[in-house]
């Protein structure tokens, strides 16, 4: 198989991020303001229930899946042996998740009240496993993975305005995000077998997946504490009004933090790749690269974000939820760690077979995380479980850079920080003074948020950033070539 252009892969699937991101911008102001702090707290209270059922559905199987069909996608036989093996591992743990889920509905009193609510949310965990998203990963198909959910999104926004009408339509609003976000699974799986002939009998080797499987497994458990605990406690320590101004500062910071990682995944099968060719050079010269990519963005967007909050969320969501400005403040710093954390852990431990020491560090922060919440729920409420992820996220990324102590020290990457660091300041000062110039909010926005792009990107020039040089001169080679 032809090896792919990164930049592509990139730009592809950081351009169906931010089409992602950019529908929500359409959606949640009229969603949020239609249904009420209280009916987006339901929907968003049922989502997390959902996600412990979805962790063991998946099994940790996309990571593993990925790496390993990676290795072997120029062998088209052993592609398709490998991706129909994990494939009915996955749809085991589906049906085991399911299973449970309907006890939990019968047994759990709380979830009473939601139990439709949380069916309709379920269906997100059979769409995900016969999508098989790790196969298109592994063999690098971002165009169709792009085309296909540029359609889908399309598609549920046309059906949130024309079925979302009142503050009891919460039910479609739960829909409309399933088929945002995974509805297009269902042509993944017919789509597959441009890659793969699926495998059944005998010959298949369920056993030798298991065991990284389960620990990988136990990994992703640990890192939904993060996504969901904060969401879930709330629910339960809380009322739906608190976890709605919660949900929608995070909406915020969870819209923008995805950009992170949808430039991070596209490197993961190529440097699995590496490691299965003892390619050291190439793994250390692409993760510096990535490094400096995800710094200098995560930077500048955290101290952009804080200084911009207020008018963001007040045009996003409304007046209702001013409460969540001081939340999405608060959770500005988590983007730097989040994504430097889903590097060193997610990528770079994986692909060299080092999960376990992800597991191992993902344990010790989701502990904390646990402690950390039931602490400061109960004095700050939302804003203290928002504080308590953005430590324990913090937290997590430092046990990640002392795991890979040997490999993080050889990173070019230290004057570019300071270099990054400094240029971000300087940016923050001047967009702290230009936003204070307007009243209007949208001014409050735009204004500041152009001269903050154009005096981050002088101060870069200026300090002679190598990265941002580099990638520059390549942009206006391609223009010129054009």
């Amino acid at each position: 198989m032809a090896q792919k252009s990164l930049k592509v892969n990139a730009f592809l699937n950081t351009l169906k991020t931010v089409l992602t991101l950019f529908f929500p911008l359409i959606t949640f102001p009229y969603s949020s303001r239609v249904l009420g702090p209280e009916s987006i707290g339901k929907v968003n209270f049922a989502q997390s229930v959902v996600s412990y059922f979805a962790i063991i559905a998946s099994l940790g199987i996309s990571t593993y899946a990925t790496r390993e069909a990676a290795k072997v996608r120029d062998n088209k036989e052993k592609l398709s042996q490998i991706s129909s093996e994990i494939f009915i591992i996955n749809l085991i743990s589906t049906v085991i998740a399911y299973v449970l889920l309907v006890a939990s509905l019968i047994f759990v009193r709380k979830f009473d009240d939601y139990r439709l609510l949380i069916i309709i949310c379920s269906t997100l965990i059979v769409f995900t496993t016969v999508g098989m998203g790790w196969l298109y990963q592994a063999v690098e198909d971002y165009l169709y993975i792009t085309v296909r959910s540029l359609a889908f999104q399309i598609i549920s926004v046309i059906l949130l305005f024309t079925l979302v009408k009142s503050k009891e339509d919460y039910l479609w609003y739960a829909s409309i995000n399933i088929i945002s976000n995974v509805g297009a699974n269902i042509l993944n799986f017919i789509h597959a077998r441009k890659y793969i002939q699926f495998k059944t009998g005998t010959k298949l080797l369920l056993k030798r997946h298991l065991k990284p499987i389960f620990v990988l497994f136990a990994t992703t458990i640990a890192g939904t504490i993060f996504a969901s605990i904060d969401t879930t406690m709330l629910g339960f320590m809380s009322n739906d009004s608190e976890v709605g101004f919660y949900s929608a500062g995070m909406k915020i910071i969870h819209m923008i933090n995805g950009i992170f990682p949808a430039m991070i995944i596209v490197i993961f099968p190529r440097v699995s790749y590496y490691f299965a060719n003892n390619d050291r050079k190439s793994i250390l010269l692409l993760s510096s690269k990535t490094v400096n990519c995800l710094l200098c963005f995560s930077l500048p967007v955290s101290v952009g974000l804080f200084l911009l909050m207020q008018p963001l969320v007040i045009l996003f969501c409304g007046v209702k939820y001013i409460e969540a400005i001081s939340i999405s403040k608060i959770m500005c710093p988590y983007l730097v760690f989040s994504a430097l954390g889903h590097f060193l852990g997610g990528t770079i431990l994986v692909a060299h077979g080092k999960e376990k020491q992800q597991l191992y560090s993902m344990i010790a922060a989701g502990l904390l995380d646990v402690v950390l919440n039931v602490f400061f729920i109960r004095l700050y409420g939302a804003k203290g479980a928002a504080l308590a992820t953005l430590l324990s996220q913090i937290v997590l990324t430092l046990f990640y850079i002392i795991a890979l102590w040997n490999f993080t020290k050889e990173l070019y990457v230290k004057l570019a920080t300071l270099q990054f660091s400094a240029a971000a300041i300087i940016m923050g000062i001047s967009v702290y003074f230009v936003r204070n110039l307007f009243t209007n909010l949208l001014l409050q926005l735009f204004v500041p948020f152009v001269v903050g792009v154009l005096t981050y990107a002088l101060m870069l020039v200026v300090l002679r950033n190598q990265f941002f040089l580099a990638t520059t001169n390549d942009i206006f080679k391609k223009l010129r070539r054009e």
